[in-house]
């Protein structure tokens, strides 16, 4: 396996998680379900295949 799913996963979780805050935060969306859970979960798992595609690692 190439690249680091796990790394990517994270760093979806957490962009996902800030997305969701910020379209919180400047009015764009209410605060409900699919903002608290959906995103974050939307970015862990975008970033798990990103990861995995990703060209990093050894060759």
């Amino acid at each position: 396996m190439t690249g680091r799913p796990f790394l990517g996963a994270i760093s979806g979780l957490f962009l996902g998680l800030f997305v969701a805050l910020d379209l919180q935060q400047f009015g764009v969306r209410p605060l409900d379900s699919f903002g608290v859970f959906g995103l974050p979960l939307i970015g862990l798992i975008l970033g798990a295949a990103f990861g995995m595609w990703a060209p990093l690692g050894r060759r």
